[in-house]
């Protein structure tokens, strides 16, 4: 008897390419191993290992594609271009997650944070387009810097996005000590 299930097929070196990219995409997102993001983003290890391995291509339910998509963040018709040789990378999507699940927004409390918050992210996000997903102190800031040692010490315990928070922290508790020098000191 045939398989009937609704599976999506696709060339061995299409699957590869897909898993490539999700794992480009998983360190774009701020996570360089697996279980941090399975455990933020509400997703199967298993699914997520045999996803980005390819280990088991032609296996995967329309629906299961869905899911890793909006785990991914990326468009669904992406992943289905990719897998069938019609584009190259994955679009990202609007963030979404389970039901009821919105993206965590900067608290309004949190406002006066923002001076110091943005350039950090920024660097980030610019090292991240280049391929450069955990950057290093230096990379962020500069050899030596009080802010490098910072990422590199005890900031290398925090997941990327917490370390730049903790950065922008250390940064306006400065600020506040020297008077109004201005937020953008190291």
């Amino acid at each position: 008897m045939a398989d009937r299930r609704p599976v999506v097929r696709a060339p061995e070196t299409a699957w590869q390419r897909l898993g490539e990219l999700l794992q480009l995409r998983r360190g774009e997102l701020g996570y360089k191993r697996r279980p941090g993001f399975t455990r933020d983003r509400g997703i199967n290890i298993r699914l997520v290992t045999d996803i980005e391995n390819a280990y088991r291509p032609d296996t995967f339910l329309n629906p299961t594609l869905q899911e890793i998509a909006q785990a991914y963040q990326v468009t669904y018709d992406s992943v289905l271009a990719v897998l069938h040789g019609e584009a190259d990378a994955l679009s990202p999507a609007a963030p979404a997650g389970p039901p009821g699940w919105e993206p965590p927004a900067f608290p309004d409390r949190d406002a006066e944070l923002r001076p110091w918050f943005d350039p950090v992210n920024e660097r980030r996000v610019a090292l991240a387009a280049q391929g450069v997903t955990d950057p290093s102190g230096e990379q962020m800031f500069g050899k030596g810097t009080d802010d490098a040692k910072a990422w590199d010490g005890i900031g290398a315990r925090l997941r990327i996005g917490d370390r730049v928070r903790f950065i922008a922290e250390l940064r306006r508790n400065a600020s506040n000590r020297n008077g109004p020098a201005g937020a953008t000191g190291s």
